[in-house]
């Protein structure tokens, strides 16, 4: 069936008057008059909704002598309606075009040189960004939590939020400590802006090369991490802070003290608010080594900004941080892991 028949059925159809012509009609043919006098019409009345019924191939029409006679078509009347429904596949093809514009524009939106800024809020739009990190799982394969968090740690920092939501939202599975995607029997390639972990010839790999290149691509791509400053240029106070993403903590501190509203630290939104954005300036003081794939990030990062915090001492009239925070942390620290902070 051609759209334009199934789009005439439809219209024909949405009457109230030409619903009990039809109904009428299944009974038995009948003619002009008759139909008119059955349903209380006009015969032009009639008419005109015959015309409709009859062009969009409801119903046909004969001549019997002086009269015209009209039937239903029980041909169309035995089509379903998913049939009737399913029939403007160019329509289909228009659709999937717009979809795949609309992925593309998401992507485009949240994605930064192929690194994940944040995560959307609307459920859709987040469904398309973990459609990229679910493509990253060769389907069927078995993944340790250490393997998932490779695969996700190169585009996205919070590895157990994203890999909590794949779990939620059914886009992979988790048995035990192990982790698969379960292969759709409609699967297509996923358009994915990101690269693939698979290199060409990587299923007949062992194990242990896999794993190899793995930890490879996951140092390759982890955006880089350690501790920064925000300088106040005009009476030298700083303000130090770990990142596990420096690009990215650079343009959002950058953008706060454009926008004069710092939510960290009141003191330092006091100097803003009496110097103004010009007076201040971001530098990083370190970077982190690349960590290896389920390094503890976050603790290699406390120790790290523990031991600038004690060595700049941006504390009181030489900065914004917290002394009685830094002894809190510091003592933490040593207490769980025993980590020397130089």
């Amino acid at each position: 069936m051609k759209t334009e028949q199934s789009i005439a059925i439809m219209k024909a159809l949405a009457d109230q008057s030409r619903l009990a012509i039809i109904n009428s009609l299944l009974e038995r043919s009948q003619y002009v008059e008759e139909i008119a006098k059955r349903h209380g019409l006009a015969a032009s009345t009639v008419s005109f909704h015959l015309r409709k019924l009859e062009q969009a191939g409801l119903v046909s029409s004969r001549k019997e002598q002086y009269y015209v006679v009209i039937q239903a078509n029980d041909a169309i009347f035995d089509t379903t309606l998913r049939e009737i429904v399913s029939a403007p596949t160019v329509g289909r093809e228009l659709q999937d075009e717009r979809m795949e514009e609309y992925r593309r524009k998401v992507l485009e939106t949240f994605f930064r040189h192929g690194i994940l800024d944040k995560l959307p809020t609307q459920h859709k739009k987040r469904l398309i960004v973990l459609e990229q990190f679910a493509a990253r799982f060769e389907p069927e394969q078995r993944y340790s939590e250490q393997e998932v968090t490779g695969l996700i740690m190169p585009l996205f920092d919070d590895y157990c939020t994203i890999r909590r939501l794949l779990v939620d939202e059914g886009l992979i599975r988790r048995e035990g400590a192990e982790y698969w995607r379960v292969r759709k029997y409609n699967e297509q390639t996923v358009q994915a802006a990101l690269p693939q972990q698979k290199a060409k010839g990587s299923e007949n790999m062992p194990k242990e090369s896999k794993r190899a290149d793995l930890k490879r691509l996951y140092k390759q791509n982890t955006p880089d991490m350690g501790i920064y400053q925000i300088k106040n240029k005009v009476n030298g106070r700083i303000y130090i802070d770990s990142s596990t993403n420096l690009d990215g903590t650079r343009n959002s501190r950058l953008f706060q003290l454009k926008m004069g509203k710092i939510v960290f630290s009141r003191e330092l939104q006091k100097d803003l608010n009496e110097f103004g954005a010009d007076n201040f300036e971001f530098s990083v003081l370190d970077v982190l080594d690349k960590p290896e794939p389920g390094d503890n990030v976050e603790r290699l990062l406390a120790a790290l900004e523990l031991h600038w915090l004690e060595k700049l001492q941006p504390f009181g009239e030489r900065g914004y941080n917290s002394a009685k925070a830094f002894e809190r942390n510091m003592q933490q620290l040593r207490q769980q892991s025993g980590v020397a902070v130089a």
